[in-house]
């Protein structure tokens, strides 16, 4: 009867270890998937253009994550409209032991700012980059989730509006720059250079039928001449007694 007793405690217990085995894997394996996707709040400061729920945030230029949410909310006092971008890390993380590398930047004085819209897509990229004025976050979390700080200074963006003045700024200074007298004078000057290099062509033509008759004579003898040291290099090779008897 205790034999019986000690074999179901015994089975009991193997049961309930391997049960609590089992939980702990899924456990552990859940906080390993998710650990290496982390999300963060950002609140901006005037336009968010080119933000979409793709939009990619990088770190020296590398992607690091990217934008999951963008909605429309209020704050506590309901007297103001805000705009939190839910932005989603990759982070390699080892069951939650090792150090955030996201907090870290944080802490080294890291801030998110949207750069400016491509031109030709429309869309913008989040940049992590160092900002020197640190600044104390009031609020820590939003709905569960950390706050990055961001960039307080709005940045005036460059629209096609304004390229389109500076191009005509441009051009037209490159107007001015033709139509100055400088350039005139430089141009007058090739001009009669050009005149006196058609001269000095028209001048060597009249000369250069007779050289071309004295470079064919003179190239002739020297063909005549190597021919002649072929023919006596031949008969050499064949005769070579003939240097010390003479050519019979």
């Amino acid at each position: 009867m205790r034999s019986e007793k000690s074999y179901t405690l015994i089975g009991v217990f193997v049961v309930g270890a391997f049960i609590l085995m089992l939980m702990g894997s899924v456990f552990f394996y859940y906080e390993y998937v998710h650990s290496k996707l982390q999300m963060y709040v950002m609140f901006f400061k005037g336009s968010l253009q080119g933000l979409n729920s793709t939009t990619p945030v990088t770190y020296r230029g590398i992607k690091i994550g990217e934008v999951k949410l963008i909605e429309v909310t209020e704050n506590r006092s309901r007297n103001k409209v805000m705009i939190p971008v839910y932005v989603e890390f990759f982070v390699e993380k080892n069951f939650g032991f090792t150090q955030n590398p996201i907090h870290l930047l944080i802490s080294n004085g890291y801030i998110a700012q949207i750069s400016k819209p491509n031109f030709i897509s429309g869309n913008a990229v989040i940049e992590l980059v160092k900002d020197n004025d640190r600044h104390q976050i009031k609020q820590v979390m939003f709905h569960g989730y950390p706050i990055f700080p961001t960039r307080n200074t709005v940045d005036k963006d460059t629209t096609l509006d304004d390229s389109i003045k500076e191009a005509k700024l441009t051009f037209e200074a490159i107007r001015k720059l033709v139509s100055s007298q400088e350039v005139k004078d430089l141009i007058k000057s090739t001009q009669e250079m050009t005149e006196n290099v058609d001269r000095l062509a028209i001048g060597i033509e009249e000369y250069l039928p007779r050289t071309l008759v004295y470079f064919n004579l003179t190239m002739k003898k020297i063909a005549d001449a190597a021919s002649s040291t072929q023919n006596l290099t031949d008969y050499l090779s064949r005769n070579p007694e003939s240097v010390l008897r003479g050519k019979r």
